[in-house]
């Protein structure tokens, strides 16, 4: 069982037959960001495969004219916002398949048409999804489509991401999350299909908003965590902190790991020495129920450092690096923060 601090009622849940791949591999192949660097995706890649106990991953994440080739379902015409039931609206969705055996992205961009002001996020994570990210420019990069493409968390700033089996999860009251007409979502969605089998879905987000009048705070979605990992065989945790830019209210954190992660703890040092360190966060992890938790909200204050750390059970017999594939690691609590105070696309790390 988790412990939190001042821990509230509202946690996202997953259904455990979502996502349910074998963490055992011998070997990992990839470049740019699949390597540590999300800032270099690397030359445009071809189809790579990964060794699983009886069968090889063939991942067909790529760049540029290499995404070409890939064919994409033909994509439905959805309205905007349109009603869902229970006060769910959908944001955007896109439809996949992914051929057996192999592990890829699409990414979806919407330009949106008008102020919307965001209260609570639902993700739509039919099984072979393994996250999605949604990320905001203050201006359309293209066409609005939906495209095979690489690993990326495009966007200046972040919206939100959802990790295998994630549900629903609502922002304090008076808090919300702020879309302005002509910026433009754009949607990352990371699909793993280890089956035998073709799999498809429907992949996006459902939203609630709110009127104006009744958002006191713009809030945002920080990455808290490392940029590089080196998982050695066995048990083991690895670190990494992020340093407070400007006094803000944190109500939520979100552990993220891979499938050898088994264990997050995230504290708070104060950057004034009130008290050596304040646990936010400490409960086992599984990667088929990533939780977002809701706590109390709790001031923070411009140097506070948040430490993330992540317990690792590596049964591979290898070093397993840092990387956006499901057969990598990664270290990340995602936070809710407001006010916002534009911390961008990137991850937060010292």
């Amino acid at each position: 069982m988790a412990s939190l601090v001042g821990a509230c009622t509202d946690e996202v849940h997953s259904d455990p037959e979502a996502h349910s791949p074998e963490p055992d591999v011998t070997e990992a192949g990839g470049s740019g960001a699949a390597n540590g660097n999300p800032e270099d995706p690397g030359p445009p890649l071809g189809n790579e495969q990964i060794q699983q106990p009886g069968k090889r991953v063939t991942i067909d994440r790529c760049h540029g004219s290499a995404c070409d080739s890939i064919t994409l379902p033909e994509q439905p015409a959805l309205a905007f916002l349109e009603e869902m039931g229970d006060g769910w609206q959908r944001l955007m969705e896109a439809d996949w398949a992914l051929a057996a055996g192999t592990e890829g992205y699409r990414c979806m961009t919407l330009t949106v048409p008008r102020d919307v002001r965001v209260i609570a996020f639902s993700p739509q994570s039919p099984r072979g999804t393994h996250h999605a990210t949604f990320g905001i420019y203050s201006q359309p990069q293209g066409p609005d489509q939906v495209v095979a493409c690489g690993v990326g968390s495009g966007g200046e700033r972040k919206l939100h991401g959802s990790g295998a089996g994630s549900e629903a999860m609502t922002l304090p009251e008076g808090v919300a999350m702020v879309l302005r007409a002509g910026e433009q979502i754009h949607m990352n969605l990371h699909l793993f299909n280890p089956t035998d089998a073709v799999l498809s879905g429907r992949s996006g987000m459902w939203i609630k908003t709110a009127m104006e009048e009744h958002v006191e705070h713009e809030a945002e979605a920080v990455l808290a965590g490392p940029l590089q990992l080196a998982v050695p065989p066995g048990r083991s945790t690895q670190t990494g902190g992020c340093t407070i830019r400007s006094d803000a209210t944190l109500y939520g954190l979100g552990p993220h790991m891979h499938q050898l992660g088994v264990h997050m703890r995230v504290t708070v040092v104060r950057a004034h020495g009130e008290q050596s360190s304040i646990e936010l966060y400490d409960g086992s992890y599984d990667f088929e129920r990533q939780v977002f938790h809701r706590i109390s909200p709790m001031p923070l204050s411009a140097g506070d450092r948040v430490m993330v750390e992540c317990t690792y059970e590596n049964t591979t017999g290898r070093t397993v690096s840092w990387g956006d594939s499901s057969l990598d690691e990664m270290c990340f609590a995602s936070m809710g923060l407001f006010p916002a105070a534009d911390y961008g696309r990137l991850p937060c790390f010292d």
